[in-house]
C-alpha cells in the first residue's frame, strides 16, 4: 500500500521536527493532499490511524486539506483549475500547460503540546 509508506515517511519527518523543537506531545499533523498526487485520502487516514500510535499518542490527529489541480498555460499564461482531467487551456485551447498545484503531498504544520505550531513544507 503506497499510503502506508507515505505515512511512515511523514511520521519520521514529524519525529525529526519534534526532536529539533526539544520534544513534546504531537497533537496535530496537518497535510495537504493534491488531487493528482495519487493518494487515496481514506486509505491515507486509515494508514495513519493504524501507524500513529507506534510513534505518537493516540490523541495525535491527522488533518487533511485536499488541494485541487491547478495549471498555467505555457502560451497565454492563463492560470486555471483542471476539471475532469482536461489538460487544455480554457482561454486559448492549447494543450501546452504546466501543473503548478495539486500533484503533491505536503506537510503543512505540526502542533506540539499547547498549540505550539511549526510551519514546514515537504513533498
Amino acid at each position: 500500500m503506497h499510503e502506508r509508506s507515505l505515512i511512515q515517511s511523514l511520521l519520521r519527518q514529524v519525529e525529526q521536527i519534534v526532536a529539533a523543537e526539544g520534544g513534546g506531545q504531537v497533537a496535530e499533523i496537518r497535510v495537504q493532499v493534491g488531487d493528482l498526487s495519487g493518494v487515496e485520502p481514506l486509505l491515507f487516514q486509515m494508514a495513519f490511524d493504524d501507524m500513529v500510535t507506534a510513534v505518537f499518542s493516540s490523541e495525535c490527529q491527522l488533518v487533511l486539506e485536499m488541494v485541487p489541480v491547478t495549471a498555467v498555460c505555457s502560451d497565454c499564461e492563463h492560470q486555471f483549475e483542471i476539471v475532469d482531467f482536461q489538460f487544455r487551456c480554457p482561454a486559448c485551447q492549447t494543450g501546452s500547460v504546466q501543473v503548478i498545484q495539486g500533484d503533491k503531498v505536503k506537510l503543512i504544520s505540526v502542533t506540539i503540546n499547547s498549540n505550539h505550531s511549526i510551519e514546514g513544507v515537504a513533498s
